[in-house]
């Protein structure tokens, strides 16, 4: 027995200091710097390219939404500082700030080379040499062409400067232990030319608009939520990340299997379903998509490159893989009154219209402002009707009768501030 007992005890010991040396090793070795040198290149200023890279950052790729901090705020810059908890994805990845990417010189990428900045977009490797966590979606911008990287450059150039101190990254042990062991990496350095397909209603120009020069691949294809590596495989088979639940989010969702629905097949949704759905929210059902899918965003797409998408979706073969139907949390089912109204206006309206109807980028008019002038039912009936002309949806078969009155409950809470 005292043998067995013996044995056991140098086991253990053993173990424990396997485990030692690799906690040792992970923490000496995590943030190690990467060696490749930045590429040369330079931006064109014309207001052609600087129109293009404003495309590209505010419609197709959103790059605000993350990079800005102020969420419901038209006039924020990207200054940085959004907060992501990912301490409860997967295996815990830590918490992570968005950096500040306007150009100032000190907090910014102001003293950043035009090459220094299209190489942390397409390979995930900063300035200072430190590898990027994939919260930055290098998986698909690495396939982004050379002129539309600097079109973003030129963008983000033309931007006044914020000067904003950023907080460091806190990742977690498992997020070291990834980078240690190179599981998550920035991507091969680029050293040949990268040119885009002709822009054109082509399935060729859909693949490249769908997968590097928009979000679409990132936010609907599954990934391995212990080590975060998408499940290339399965590209737009939809998303494994419950969107809306790391932030608190009254509404929780995950990005659809656009295979399932778009893929090669004779009962495949027409390309006006899909137009209606990309740029409006509604699907063709009548109800309304969640604004996780930013269709607010999308509706200023340009007609042929959604056609374009639609065309090299269609060439897919479907997948079968079944997503989570989006629910509230559980706050937004107890409320009533102007209380579930809040949580239904932050869930629903807010993307579009603000925070409390103070504006956003996708609407002209300020709701806050209006509101007074709107009996209670017109109100109630342009919600549930909406306005097509104003890509306004159709929230009839989305909300209940109830669920509008309470909507209507809260934005008169405006009118007494």
């Amino acid at each position: 027995m005292k043998r067995v007992l013996k044995f056991l005890g140098w086991v253990v010991g053993v173990v424990l200091a396997v485990i030692l040396v690799l906690l040792l090793y992970v923490q000496a070795v995590w943030d190690r710097s990467d060696k490749r040198s930045a590429p040369v290149m330079a931006a064109k200023h014309d207001s052609v390219t600087i129109a293009r890279g404003e495309y590209i950052f505010n419609v197709t790729w959103q790059c605000g939404g993350c990079h800005t901090g102020q969420r419901g705020n038209p006039d924020a810059l990207p200054s940085g500082g959004q907060v992501f908890d990912l301490r409860d994805i997967g295996p815990g990845f830590g918490v992570y700030y968005s950096r500040n990417i306007t150009p100032d010189s000190t907090t910014g990428v102001g003293a950043w080379t035009d090459g220094e900045i299209v190489q942390a977009i397409r390979e995930g490797v900063r300035k200072d040499r430190r590898v990027l966590f994939p919260l930055m979606p290098i998986d698909w911008l690495n396939g982004i062409s050379d002129k539309d990287a600097l079109a973003l450059v030129a963008y983000l150039r033309s931007l006044p400067p914020v000067r904003k101190e950023i907080p460091s990254a806190e990742p977690s042990m498992m997020a070291r232990a990834l980078f240690a062991f190179n599981v998550l990496a920035p991507k091969a350095p680029i050293t040949t030319t990268r040119v885009a397909p002709v822009r054109g209603v082509t399935a060729e120009y859909g693949k490249y608009f769908a997968s590097h020069l928009s979000g679409c691949a990132d936010c609907h294809t599954p990934r391995n939520l212990n080590n975060g590596q998408f499940y290339f495989d399965s590209v737009f088979a939809g998303g494994s990340i419950e969107f809306g639940a790391p932030e608190g989010h009254p509404l929780r969702s995950y990005a659809s299997n656009l295979r399932a629905v778009l893929g090669n097949g004779t009962d495949r949704w027409s390309e006006e379903d899909f137009v209606g759905a990309v740029t409006s929210g509604m699907r063709a059902d009548g109800t309304v998509l969640d604004p996780h899918m930013p269709y607010s965003a999308f509706k200023r797409l340009e007609a042929e490159d959604i056609k374009a998408m639609y065309l090299f979706l269609g060439s897919l073969e479907r997948i079968p893989r079944v997503v989570p139907p989006s629910r509230y949390a559980s706050r937004v089912l107890a409320a009533r009154g102007s209380d579930r109204g809040k949580l239904l206006f932050e869930s629903r309206c807010a993307p579009c219209h603000g925070v409390e109807g103070k504006g956003a980028a996708p609407t002209a008019v300020k709701l806050a402002e209006v509101s007074a002038s709107i009996s209670d039912t017109d109100f109630m009936d342009f919600v549930l009707k909406g306005q097509p002309n104003l890509k306004m949806p159709s929230f009839g078969k989305t909300f209940s009768s109830e669920e509008v009155r309470d909507l209507v409950a809260f934005i008169r809470t405006w009118e007494r501030h």
